[in-house]
């Protein structure tokens, strides 16, 4: 065989060798491993996507919104990839997103992997993002809660994590009501990891959670919270809760705590402020308004006789020790009624002897203490109560003034609810309702009854004493014009390790009102306040007289008449008690001197209320224009007044006489040039403009009469 025959055959040979391997190996891959490299291919090239449902609403009873949901992307970065340019990638990301790029580039070179950088962005910078080409970066689909109100009933609603989960408040005890079900979207990518949107697959549709109707009035809710923030400014106390309940359904019409936080930035708050809602989890001796249910149980049980008298030292020796009244020197010769009228401790320690530990405590129980109310929210304590077996006579006779045993603000409302329609306890509860998306009722709450506790011949009776605890008593800051009102003042030592704490109480105040058929219950509670005053007649009482006001006249409760039974300021002076049935329009006092402002607020038979003594008036609630009930509080904020080079927002002056509207604009540093006489109409520059100090106002005045009396302010 020739040399090229034997080339051509090797060539040969060779060819087949490796068409034998090629074919071996095409075996192996597509029959022996074709399936397993099937699914690594898919796995690298089709990418599942998870597509996060709307979370679901939460309203009060009006339909207001208290908390939405709105689409957004959290944005993480593989620190990975920016070993050489941190700096520029952190800068670029920052100036996007409108954050510190500092803080940027700290994440980026001291955390390893992919870094959290913002969560709730925005669609339109997800986009700019994409655009950027930063190596590493990534955008995940997310829900943002909203907060329209802000920080208003922070703590009933609670708030999510970055993954969309509740982690407090209502937001976390029905979480699985509220978060709704993901869905999947199936996409593929080319080699250069980009998404082929016409590959864009929908697996499973996205189901957005169910809406939350509350038992809440945002117009009540904003009540409390003024007066909270009102308490906060003048006593500082360590913590403060006023609640709002329905006594005939257990419903909480409001509910709110301080010191407070904003739900959508609840981790720049220290966590003792929104781990625990103090409404449901503080504990505390409640001091004198727990003798309102030692006076239910000795009424029920005969064990006092109702003009039967007590003689009060001053002291009573227990068991070798010796328990004061708050009255030094005691109150002598007093009735039953006139003890708790004056909350007079001796007559409560034998009150409470007389009835022995096991009636005590059958009403004790009866009345929900020492156990938890039931209450839809998380985290609520059931109160602290010494056990039957351990209690001493001394014991009996110190719970029986509100000592040795403790209650939280819910429990004492809850059993305050029961004196004030009848003698029943009712489960309290704030969800109302449950709604799909569509608005169609998946649950309906209704009102839970637990037990009857006393006689509504009792409870009349107590109630009689409990209003003359507001016209006569411990509580008469309670009071509320046109109203007739029962309600209990507490003042109790705070405890310590050692005993009670030197300078240190807790003032609150528990009723309702109207007394002929209560609308509404409320507690008022301030944890060691400062400053001198601490008593709950003196510092509780008077928030509680301004809640109860508003809220009746938001119910549009009528005014009680007055009748030989109804005693109010205007009876005292033989006066008739007239109802204020009137709307008033809030008049626009944004940008007057505070002072000025009040005036115009008082004027039109308002009141007002602001955490400052001076300045300019920059903010108003409710806003001008509203239509409001006689007596309604309007709450300002204010400001400094503008420095000489800044610019004055020119207030409006309509309806404002010629003097008044020529004082203002002096305060302000403006000068007036009046047009005519009368009332202000019209005038230049308008209202909310912004104008240098000096500036002359033009002002057209017209007479009263001239004016048509269906535009007057």
């Amino acid at each position: 065989m020739s040399l090229k025959a034997k080339r051509v055959t090797f060539v040969f040979f060779l060819g087949v060798i490796v068409f034998a391997l090629l074919t071996g190996r095409l075996f192996w891959l597509q029959i022996v491993r074709g399936g397993e490299l099937k699914h690594q291919a898919a796995q690298i090239r089709v990418k599942n996507i998870t597509t996060w449902p709307a979370r679901g609403n939460i309203y009060d009873c009006n339909h207001n919104a208290l908390v939405t949901s709105r689409q957004g992307y959290s944005i993480y970065l593989f620190s990975g990839k920016q070993e050489k340019n941190a700096y520029q990638t952190a800068f670029k990301i920052a100036q996007i997103l409108k954050i510190n790029p500092e803080e940027v580039y700290k994440k980026i070179t001291r955390q390893p992997g992919y870094i959290l950088i913002k969560t709730g962005v925005d669609s339109e910078r997800v986009n700019l993002l994409r655009q950027a080409h930063i190596k590493g970066l990534e955008m995940e689909e997310t829900i943002t809660r909203q907060y329209p109100q802000e920080n208003l009933a922070a703590h009933v609603l609670g708030f999510v994590g970055i993954d969309g989960q509740g982690l407090t408040g209502l937001e976390v005890k029905y979480d699985e009501v509220l978060r709704g079900k993901p869905g999947h979207l199936v996409m593929e990518k080319d080699a250069q990891e980009r998404q082929l949107l016409q590959t864009l697959t929908l697996a499973s549709p996205a189901s957005p959670g169910n809406n939350l109707i509350l038992t809440l009035d945002q117009a009540i809710q904003f009540f409390i919270e003024r007066e909270l923030d009102r308490i906060m400014v003048t006593y500082k106390p360590k913590q403060a809760v006023i609640i709002v309940m329905a006594p005939k359904t257990g419903a909480i019409l409001a509910l709110a705590c301080r010191p407070t936080f904003y739900p959508d930035r609840w981790e720049k708050a220290a966590p003792a402020i929104w781990e625990k809602n103090p409404a449901i989890s503080f504990n505390y001796e409640p001091g004198s308004t727990f003798k309102m249910f030692v006076a239910a149980a000795a009424l029920e049980e005969k064990a006092v006789r109702k003009n039967e008298y007590f003689y009060c030292s001053g002291k009573v020796k227990i068991q070798g020790r010796e328990i004061a009244c708050w009255k030094k020197g005691g109150h002598g010769s007093i009735s039953f009624k006139e003890g708790i009228q004056n909350s007079c401790n001796t007559v409560f320690i034998q009150t409470g002897l007389r009835l022995g530990k096991e009636r005590f405590y059958e009403y004790l129980q009866a009345f929900g203490f020492g156990t938890t109310t039931g209450v839809d929210l998380p985290g609520e304590e059931e109160g602290i109560v010494i056990p039957p077996r351990k209690v001493t006579s001394l014991n009996l006779a110190t719970m029986s003034i509100g000592q040795s045993v403790a209650v939280t603000p819910l429990q004492m409302l809850t059993a305050t609810c029961a004196i004030a329609n009848g003698g029943y306890l009712y489960q309290p509860y704030i969800v109302q309702a449950i709604e799909k998306p569509n608005g169609e009722k998946v649950k309906v709450t209704k009102p839970k009854l637990i037990r009857r506790v006393i006689s509504p011949a009792t409870a009349r009776q107590l109630t009689e004493y409990l209003e003359k605890v507001v016209l006569e008593g411990t509580g008469k800051s309670a009071f509320v014009e046109g109203y007739r009102v029962a309600g209990k003042t507490g003042t109790a030592q705070v405890s310590g390790a050692k005993g009670y704490l030197p300078g240190k109480y807790v003032a609150s105040f528990t009723g309702f009102a109207p007394v002929s058929d209560p609308k509404i219950a409320v507690l008022v509670l301030l944890d060691e306040p400062k400053g001198g005053a601490y008593h709950g007649g003196e510092v509780a009482a008077p928030a509680f007289s301004n809640v109860v006001r508003d809220t009746l006249h938001k119910l549009a409760v009528p005014e009680e008449l007055n009748t030989q039974n109804l005693i109010t300021p205007r009876a005292i002076q033989g006066q008739v008690a007239e109802p204020l049935t009137k709307k008033i329009v809030v008049p626009n006092v944004i940008g007057f001197p505070l002072s000025e402002a009040q005036n115009m607020i008082r004027e039109r038979g308002l009141r007002s209320w602001t955490a400052g003594r001076e300045g300019l008036v920059v903010g108003q609630k409710p806003a001008a224009g509203n239509q409001v009930l006689k007596g309604m509080v309007i709450n300002l904020e204010t400001g400094p007044f503008p420095a000489f080079s800044e610019k004055i927002s020119v207030p409006d002056l309509t309806g404002l006489a010629v003097k008044q509207a020529g004082t203002i604009l002096e305060k302000l540093g403006l000068c007036v040039e009046p047009k005519g006489w009368g009332l202000a109409v019209k005038q230049y520059p308008g209202p909310g403009n912004k104008v240098v100090k000096g500036t002359i106002i033009k002002v057209e005045f017209k007479p009263l009469n001239s004016l048509n009396k269906g535009k007057m302010p």
